[in-house]
């Protein structure tokens, strides 16, 4: 639409993951270097998280682009899987072929025939799982189970995780212990900084056959907007070219980006609330039927000291106990083994006088054999008595 009015061979600012306009600024160069290097040394499990839109998915189409003859490449984009289908989607994903009927064990005896038969051949088994967040712990557990596979060096399967910083918060849990200790390179990808904001703009323009069109304000103001997110920059770069096509400007400048953004009523993200976001736990994982296992990772360190806080006032009270029985015991052992008193215990002066319809109902009443006290007794005088 305003390709040839800014002298552009395409439009340079698209939503769409181009690997041929991947902008390898500090963090993803670096990003995309423990990538490969991941790949060539064979690690078993590689971890890349970032916040959305940030250029994760560009970066692992670079990958795919750029694969050896020597690889085989299974990509997982719909991961909204369940942990009994994941194997039929592996199957499915790398061709393998054959008549499993509803054996599971057949299933999984194709697939790691199938893995044997690649590393016979010299070649890399590479599974890559993008929005990897949304995989279940039954699943990512399916996935550390189908990756033990491999050689007194190396694993036959590596798997490359690639999601949003819930991945992050959910290999933490307790849960999936074993596969997080399997992670051999962890990278997460944060936004732009201003400078490569710019710099972000200026290449992808360049690429498209165009310069100059965006102001040093224009710039600004784009990356204030944005706060250095690809994706974002993308989506307001395209509407300010869309909007200058339309009034025939040839230069944008910074006071017409936000005639732009306030046109369409600002972001639909809440940027307000973007570092919760990217410190909200993931959703928790099944119960696993230990008690707090569901819960997220704060509210389990939150449980835990409310747990050691109640068990060290329990001890303290264990302790008061036990000082008062210690000091009790002596004086009731003393007073089960002294004699029966032969005569009723005198009470003290200050108590008042039996009043006379009291003692005339004691002499009314018939007299009553006594014998011998019973322990009982004695009890009940201490307790009047003492």
């Amino acid at each position: 639409m305003y390709e040839d009015f800014y002298g552009l061979k395409e439009r340079p600012f698209t939503l769409v993951p181009d690997p041929s306009y991947l902008f390898l600024g500090s963090q993803h160069k670096l990003a995309r270097a423990y990538l490969e290097y991941g790949i060539k040394e064979r690690m078993g499990f590689v971890v890349l998280t970032g916040e959305v839109g940030t250029g994760k998915t560009t970066l692992i189409k670079s990958l795919l682009r750029e694969k050896q003859a020597k690889q085989r490449v299974g990509v997982l984009y719909q991961t909204s899987v369940e942990a009994e289908d994941l194997l039929d989607v592996l199957l499915k994903e790398f061709e393998i072929r054959g008549h499993f009927g509803s054996s599971r064990a057949a299933r999984l005896g194709a697939f790691n025939q199938f893995l044997v038969n690649a590393y016979a051949r010299g070649e890399r088994v590479v599974l890559l799982v993008d929005e990897a967040q949304n995989l279940g712990p039954k699943a990512l557990e399916e996935l550390r189970l189908l990756s033990n596979l491999q050689t007194e060096k190396e694993p036959l399967l590596q798997v490359i995780l690639v999601g949003q910083p819930g991945l992050r918060d959910r290999l933490k849990h307790p849960a999936l212990r074993q596969l997080a200790q399997r992670v051999a390179i962890h990278y997460h990808l944060r936004p732009l900084d201003e400078d490569e904001t710019k710099e972000y703009i200026r290449f992808r323009l360049a690429r498209a056959g165009g310069s100059g069109i965006f102001t040093h304000t224009a710039l600004e103001k784009l990356y204030d907007y944005t706060q250095g997110v690809p994706r974002r920059i993308n989506a307001w770069c395209d509407l300010a070219l869309v909007a200058g096509f339309a009034e025939g400007r040839h230069e944008i400048d910074g006071e017409f980006i936000d005639l732009v953004i306030t046109a369409q009523g600002g972001s639909l993200e809440d940027l307000s609330e973007e570092a919760a976001a990217e410190a909200a736990p993931a959703p928790a994982p099944e119960a696993s039927g230990e008690r707090g296992e569901g819960l997220p990772p704060e509210s389990a360190d939150g449980l835990k000291g409310t747990v050691a806080d109640l068990g060290a006032r329990l001890t303290r009270l264990e302790g008061l106990v036990l000082e008062m029985t210690s000091q009790l015991v002596p004086l009731l052992a003393k007073f089960m083994t002294a004699p029966a008193p032969t005569e009723p215990p005198q009470l003290p002066e200050e108590y008042p006088a039996v009043p006379a319809q009291a003692s005339e109902a004691s002499e009314a009443s018939p007299p009553q054999e006594k014998g011998p006290e019973s322990r009982k007794g004695r009890w009940s005088k201490f307790l009047k008595y003492g």
